[in-house]
């Protein structure tokens, strides 16, 4: 789940270095347990001193066994290589076949398996030659630390070059070898906890049963401890560095996550982790990218819910699901129309007219919305807002519509004079407002709902729209909205009495802002 700048040749000549050196420093643990320790105290002196013989047979054995581990390593990664030189030339990574696929992921058990079967090999060999079993202590004992070493520094190693093979991250989809989290945990408990214990017991009976007939028994007992403490010592060594490279290996991936996820409570939705393993950790990596794919979607489908609805009534519908039913309120809406759309259908082709229609009701949504108003709907070129409604409640809302429709009508004249200056026809607009309580909730059917105001102020408003033209009245509200102003701006209000309006048996007052 890391990423890293080091160049991919840097990466395979780590990995060659680490395998080189893994097998040295098991060459010296091993020899210098053959040649000083293992063999049995003779004399005065409790650690024999290495002979020609032992130096000679000691660096044909390590030269053989390097050359048939390197030989072995560059076939079985061969076709590795050759894919990466590949993928890094522009083939698709998807086109990898999947042996391939397999063999990229199990690259860290190849690589230690390899080097485990080598010691293996050499200490059955050496065990059998020189017909001493003690060879194949000595030898497993370098063979475990080499092992251990290699195989943890190329995993960590290794997963920088993974996502050159897996762009997609979909690891958990490729049927190789997993080496789930427990199952390491327990590998380096047994290298830990078990080896250690086992060898020094070994060696103890080994020494204990030649006290009987021991002609110096000190000497033995001297040799016994030296070999303790050796054995000790390597253990602890293995051990260190074994559950450090393990630790590394389950910690990096989780603050690689953790930090990731911050970014995601910070509503960065772009986070991505790389996955890098197998095994439970890289598995939460696929999915912490899936998941913040969704979250993007659900981001888009909820940008694009808001572009139909007003943001207050997309928010509401996520928080409170869409059911039907509404609420009486006390409040102010608004019907705003532009006039004459016939003619300017006639005037315009059909993309002209929309691209003029769009940018009309984008100059006007963004007055109301900045006035607190929330669009419930769009009419073509009509536009149903409300100011008090539940989605949002105010005091104020009759002041609010009315300084609404004002600075509407003050953008409407700069919005015509950019208009003449390219050519368009000019647009003109009424405005009705009207207050009272009102019925405001979704509504409609199963398959399809809406939020909007129900009530005699919505209709009125409507009819006050529609009555701006015979009264030359570019805004009209109703008595109720006057008689609910709490501030009154340096406006022209002529009060309009005897207005019938449709639906209404008794003549109503309204008041016309002239503008």
């Amino acid at each position: 789940m890391t990423s890293s700048k080091v160049s991919a040749q840097e990466i395979y000549r780590r990995i060659n270095l680490l395998s080189i050196g893994g097998n040295i420093l098991g060459a010296f643990v091993t020899y210098f347990y053959l040649t000083a320790l293992d063999p049995l105290p003779s004399g005065a002196a409790s650690i024999r001193s290495p002979e020609a013989a032992d130096n000679f047979y000691f660096a044909i054995a390590v030269a053989v066994l390097f050359v048939g581990i390197y030989l072995l390593g560059r076939n079985l990664t061969g076709p590795i290589r050759q894919w990466h030189t590949r993928i890094e030339s522009g083939v698709p990574a998807s086109e990898m076949p999947q042996w391939v696929a397999r063999r990229v992921l199990n690259l860290p058990l190849i690589s230690g398996a390899i080097i485990g079967a080598g010691w293996l090999v050499s200490a059955v060999f050496f065990a059998i030659f020189y017909d001493n079993p003690n060879n194949l202590i000595g030898i497993l004992i370098g063979g475990i630390l080499t092992t251990a070493v290699v195989y943890s520094g190329t995993d960590l190693l290794w997963r920088q070059v993974l996502p050159s093979f897996f762009p997609q991250g979909n690891l958990s989809e490729v049927p190789a070898v997993r080496l789930w989290v427990r199952r390491r945990l327990m590998l380096a408990f047994t290298l830990i906890a078990i080896t250690t214990p086992i060898l020094l017991v070994i060696v103890t009976q080994q020494r204990t049963n030649l006290l009987e007939t021991a002609a110096n028994a000190q000497v033995i007992l001297d040799n016994l401890l030296i070999v303790q403490l050796f054995i000790l010592t390597t253990g602890l060594v293995i051990g260190f560095l074994v559950a450090g490279l393990v630790a590394r290996a389950i910690v990096e991936p989780i603050d690689t996550l953790q930090k990731a996820m911050g970014h995601v409570e910070h509503n960065e939705l772009d986070a991505q982790v790389q996955v890098t393993t197998n095994d439970e950790l890289g598995y939460l990596g696929e999915r912490f990218n899936q998941m913040t794919a969704g979250l993007r979607e659900g981001e888009k489908l909820h940008r694009l819910f808001g572009l139909y609805v007003s943001p207050q009534v997309a928010r509401a519908a996520v928080q409170t699901g869409a059911g039907l039913g509404g609420e009486l309120v006390d409040c102010s809406v608004m019907f705003s129309d532009m006039r004459d759309f016939t003619t300017l259908t006639e005037q315009l082709p059909p993309g002209k007219l929309v691209e003029l229609i769009n940018e009309y009701m984008t100059t006007m949504v963004g007055i109301i919305v900045a006035h607190g108003g929330v669009v419930t709907r769009f009419g073509g070129d009509s536009i149903l807002a409300v100011f008090g409604s539940p989605l949002n409640s105010m005091s104020d809302h009759a002041d609010r519509a009315v300084a609404t429709a004002i600075a509407m009508r003050s953008e409407l004249a700069a919005f015509n004079e950019m208009g003449s200056v390219a050519g368009r026809p000019r647009v003109e607009s009424g405005i009705g407002i009207a207050s009272g309580p009102v019925i405001a909730g979704n509504v409609g059917g199963r398959e399809r709902i809406e939020y909007t105001v129900m009530g005699d102020a919505a209709n009125l408003a409507a009819r006050l729209e529609a009555m701006t033209k015979d009264l030359n009245a570019p805004i009209l509200i109703s008595a109720e909205t006057h008689a609910a102003l709490t501030e009154h701006p340096n406006i022209d209000l002529r009060p309009v009495a005897g207005v019938r309006v449709k639906g209404k048996q008794d003549k109503v007052t309204v008041y016309a802002l002239a503008i």
